[in-house]
């Protein structure tokens, strides 16, 4: 008995390894999206901080400083549907103009999506839970708040004045808190990401576009610094301006 039961052992075993095993899925071919943003007012590329540029009126301005963060990157596919990147955050600065933003599937796309600041979890964490948070820059105060962070910092100066003759003032704008995550949909423009290679999504960042719908005579108008400030009418209307910064180049 204890033979049958040890051939009948043998011929399970030997009938296990002949039977066909199925190879494990290729990987899915990938290229990499990158962001290219530039720096401009209005039609003008910028170069350097504290440079007087000329809107195509013929308003001056002057960028002294800026940041923003940028998240919940999507792309948009030929078929309609999304395709998320999570946890990617972007700080974006004058200096760089590019930034890897992920792998992603090969495959033809017409869009991106995009938001201007930081989702609530994020805003809420404390700034040595990231090295993209440990900005002091983008604090409201010289200490990191339990409330939340910038999503976009920008100072200069500019021209105020009706008839576009008077030397640029100072101007601040910080907008930030959960109410003021701003989304960004670019409009419809075919491009195809191609296995191991690089594909740079080129975009405009117009900061004359913040200032529409302002009267830039109102000091009020110049100056967006608190939380508080946040919720008043001069930081909604920056706030309904943001996407309209962006456009391809």
């Amino acid at each position: 008995m204890k033979k049958i039961i040890f051939l009948l052992g043998l011929l399970y075993c030997f009938a296990c390894e002949n039977e066909a095993v199925e190879p494990p899925e290729p990987p899915a071919a990938k290229g990499t999206f990158l962001f290219h943003l530039h720096n401009y007012i209005d039609l003008q590329e910028i170069d350097l901080y504290g440079i007087e540029y000329q809107t195509s009126e013929g308003r001056s301005i002057v960028l002294d400083y800026t940041e923003m963060y940028i998240s919940e990157i999507q792309l948009l596919k030929e078929d309609g549907s999304l395709y998320s990147i999570p946890g990617k955050i972007l700080l974006k600065n004058f200096r760089d103009q590019t930034y890897e933003v992920a792998e992603v599937p090969v495959g033809k796309y017409k869009s991106v999506h995009f938001k201007v600041g930081l989702p609530a979890a994020v805003n809420a964490l404390a700034p040595k839970d990231s090295a993209i948070l440990n900005q002091p820059a983008m604090w409201w105060n010289s200490a990191a708040q339990a409330n939340g962070y910038l999503f976009m910092n920008v100072q200069g100066k500019i021209d105020t004045s009706a008839d576009l003759s008077h030397s640029p003032v100072p101007f601040v704008y910080k907008i930030g808190t959960n109410a003021n995550f701003v989304a960004v949909k670019m409009p419809e423009r075919e491009f195809s990401i191609k296995e191991d290679t690089y594909f740079y999504g080129h975009i405009i960042v117009d900061y004359s576009q913040l200032f529409k719908g302002l009267a830039l005579n109102k000091s009020s108008n110049l100056s967006v610094q608190t939380i508080a400030d946040n919720a008043n009418t001069t930081a909604q209307q920056i706030v309904r301006n943001i996407p309209s910064m962006f456009i391809y180049e």
